[in-house]
């Protein structure tokens, strides 16, 4: 899920598949968004880069 951390607002969101890490989903979910990513937080369990 991305978040608008000014206005609070849920930008995106994509629910992946159980055999699909965070790192595989990554790219297509910043690409649903326009705006200019700052950060990204995720758990490092799922980190593969």
């Amino acid at each position: 899920m991305a978040v608008d951390l000014n206005a609070h607002d849920i930008i995106t969101a994509e629910l992946n598949a159980f055999n699909m890490t965070n790192g595989e989903v990554l790219p297509n979910f910043c690409k649903q968004t326009h705006r200019k990513i700052h950060e990204i937080s995720n758990d490092s369990a799922y980190d593969t880069k």
